[in-house]
């Protein structure tokens, strides 16, 4: 790769600053000479690990202006390799179409580069690589390495380790179970500085030694750094972020939290430690495929979102197979239509399914098709079938509420990949999908034609902590809301013919409503009421 120009060295020493917080310092020098060596000899290297450690602001526009600072020194020809320690580089659709060079950029994407004065034609190539392993970024090395701790802990287990040493070396143990309230609470509302009487007043006198309200005398200041005259911030962001989950692991502050105006500010670094989190491990959950009323975290990693549910419902276990919904076709009238139509339904609809779409025509006769989910349905079928069973479509939060369960997990069963438990293209193909071109080289031509729904009991490991069976893969689910457009409905959960990265908990596409897909399935909710005093839902 060939630089247009040749950088100068203002331009050298102008990188070297911007490199250097992610540099460690006995490595500094050499890594220096490298960068001005690759550039001297035609080729332009960037190399920034666990980025998202030293970025200002752990968010798109956060990122978007160090994509700015470093195409205004390298090269559209520069290559930039980054490393993160969550994913949330990986997740952000807009941030994934920059990194991955090859993939048209959205036009939304291109304003904000303009209006943060980027030039899309000048910005480096970027790679990303998550960093899987936890002694692998500097933050878990440094305080791995401090504390004296066994390697391979997870970075939950590490922050809080050392927020527990600190304090007990202070005598001031007991301040531990006040940091969630004082600074948990503060991080969602997105108030990371803090002066030292607020520290005073959400801790109490004794978070100061000899009465003396200054850094040196806070009990924490190992934990803190100067942010101006008498106020102080965490030395990185993952502590207050390990509070705000704390924080949000009890179901009374997430409704609180909710509330914010505006809406809580929940990074994928929050929700990540909230699901390692013991109290969100042992959150209710009872298999009987009941959504408790409650406050969920919901939403891709980029923009997580705390939404109440409002009543309980009850979610049919699997997708409405071929045998339940053929019992829905022989009750039609003669023309394909029900009793139980939506009253807005386009005239000349029917609910019988599109048999030229189906990739077995014979699917609704056929009883080995039994268990397979009802595909090629419309939205205005589905309805239709959901009344007829005396039920109704569920909302889109509460379908990913009931796929994610109270931690908002990744996947139904956790946070983890695992292809034995999903109907997805990698695994038709065999290996990992990480980019479009993958996809597009090694399952569009070949396996799409191998592809297909799978019976909806065939995977009981993917299964939500409510008990609700396949929600991720195998076909899209329909739901009943719509966003702009009322001619469309939102769809969740990915299908046989996505990637796993496509197939998590939060996926979701909009679909017109007459369509009709051998990909897009759906099931079906009732609403309960609780009994007071009980606790129990009933219908």
């Amino acid at each position: 790769m060939v630089p247009d120009t040749q950088p100068g060295a203002l331009e050298f020493e102008y990188a070297a600053r911007l490199l250097a917080p992610s540099m460690a310092v006995a490595d500094r020098a050499r890594a220096y000479d490298l960068f001005l060596y690759l550039i001297r000899s035609g080729t332009a290297l960037c190399v920034l690990d666990a980025v998202d450690e030293g970025v200002d602001e752990p968010s798109p526009a956060g990122f978007l202006r160090l994509f700015a600072d470093l195409a205004a020194v390298l090269s559209a020809e520069s290559a930039v390799v980054m490393s993160s320690r969550v994913s949330f580089l990986a997740d952000s659709p807009q941030v994934r179409q920059l990194l991955d060079s090859g993939a048209g950029r959205s036009e939304q994407l291109v304003e904000q580069m303009y209006a943060n004065g980027v030039d899309p034609a000048r910005v480096p190539h970027f790679h990303l690589v998550r960093l899987a392993e936890p002694d692998a970024t500097p933050l878990e090395k440094r305080l791995t390495a401090a504390l004296e701790l066994p390697s391979g802990r997870p970075l939950a287990d590490i922050l809080g380790a050392h927020i527990t040493r600190t304090l007990a070396g202070q005598d001031a143990g007991e301040i531990e179970q006040r940091l969630p309230a004082a600074f948990g609470q503060a991080f969602l509302a997105e108030r990371t500085v803090f002066s030292l009487l607020d520290l005073h007043r959400g801790l109490g006198a004794t978070a100061f030694t000899d009465g003396r309200l200054d850094f040196d005398a806070c009990v924490l200041a190992p934990l803190l750094r100067p942010a101006g005259a008498d106020h102080v911030a965490f030395v990185h962001s993952a502590y207050q972020e390990l509070l705000a989950a704390r924080y949000l692991a009890d179901p009374a502050h997430r409704d609180a939290a909710a509330a914010l105006p505006g809406g809580a500010f929940v990074t994928g670094q929050v929700r990540a430690f909230l699901a390692s989190l013991p109290a969100a491990a042992a959150a209710p959950g009872s298999g009987d495929c009941v959504l408790p009323a409650g406050t969920y975290l919901v939403g891709p990693a980029e923009r997580l979102l705390l939404r109440r549910v409002e009543r309980p419902v009850r979610f049919d276990r699997h997708a409405v197979t071929v045998a339940r919904y053929r019992r829905f076709l022989e009750a039609l009238d003669i023309d394909g239509t029900s009793p139980w139509d939506h009253p807005e339904q386009p005239a000349g609809l029917t609910h019988r399914p599109w048999t030229d779409r189906l990739r077995k025509p014979d699917y609704y006769e056929d009883p080995r098709y039994d268990s397979y989910p009802a595909v090629c349905v419309n939205w205005w079928s589905a309805y239709a079938f959901a009344a007829f069973e005396g039920k109704r479509l569920p909302t889109a939060l509460e379908w990913e509420a009931a796929a994610r369960g109270a931690d908002g997990r990744l996947f139904p069963w956790g946070d983890d990949p695992s292809g034995a438990d999903v109907n997805c293209a990698d695994v038709w193909v065999g290996r990992p999908l990480v980019t479009y071109q993958a996809w597009y080289r090694d399952f569009a031509e070949d396996a799409v034609r191998r592809a297909w729904v799978t019976p909806v009991d065939r995977r009981p490991g993917n299964r939500s902590p409510f008990g609700v069976a396949d929600m991720a893969g195998n076909c899209w689910e329909w739901t009943s809301t719509s966003l702009s457009d009322v001619g469309e409905a939102v769809i969740c959960g990915g299908s046989y013919d996505n990637p796993m990265r496509a197939v998590q908990t939060s996926s979701k596409g909009v679909y017109r409503k007459r369509g009709a897909s051998n990909a897009v399935g759906f099931r079906c909710v009732e609403d309960l009421t609780e009994t007071p005093g009980t606790g129990r839902a009933e219908v």
